[in-house]
């Protein structure tokens, strides 16, 4: 299964590994239904940060918050890897908390940073296609479902009126004009 990520999120993730460089950036990876659409950076409190990542708990559980809030699935996690190709590890492998989870490494070896998505497997690491999609709505779906965009009609019309019956009830009363004396 291949799984498509905006631009602007992989362009958020390959900056946040250049930020951090020399040392491993990490963060968290969400989503549905096979697309990665947001990225939570996290700080990487390991020992050894130029070798390997470890999540903040605290900055972790915040995304998670933060994912859970925006009617995501948490699908993975992205590491950097500054001096080496965008390849699981063997400290990668060894740490890799669950299978279920998607492992997105960027490689910063070259001028250009490459995203590589990962999947484990039972017993290998397979390769996942990774599609870079632009950021805008698929056309089938509106921005506002019709009873939003009703809504949304209801209440501008209403405002309209509000601000027109304050405006008449604020008029200074009509001048009174004394007939013309011959």
């Amino acid at each position: 299964m291949a799984y498509s990520i905006p631009f602007p999120v992989a362009r958020q993730i390959a900056d946040h590994a250049l930020a951090e460089s020399p040392l491993e950036a990490c963060g968290l990876l969400a989503g549905t239904d096979g697309h990665i659409g947001a990225a939570f950076p996290i700080r990487n409190v390991a020992q050894a940060a130029n070798k390997r990542y470890e999540l903040d708990p605290k900055d972790q559980l915040l995304a998670l918050k933060a994912i859970d809030g925006g009617r995501l699935e948490w699908i993975g996690v992205y590491h950097s890897h500054p001096q080496s190709a965008p390849i699981p590890s063997t400290a990668d492998l060894n740490e890799w908390a669950d299978s279920g989870l998607l492992q997105l490494i960027v490689s910063l070896e070259r001028s250009k940073p490459q995203l590589k998505l990962w999947r484990l497997g039972e017993t290998s690491v397979c390769p996942v296609d990774l599609v870079y999609v632009t950021a805008k709505l698929p056309e089938h779906e509106p921005a506002l479902t019709r009873s939003q965009q009703a809504a949304l009609l209801i209440v501008i019309l209403a405002a309209v009126l509000i601000l027109l019956i304050i405006a008449f009830t604020l008029l200074p009363p009509a001048p009174e004009i004394a007939p013309a004396s011959r």
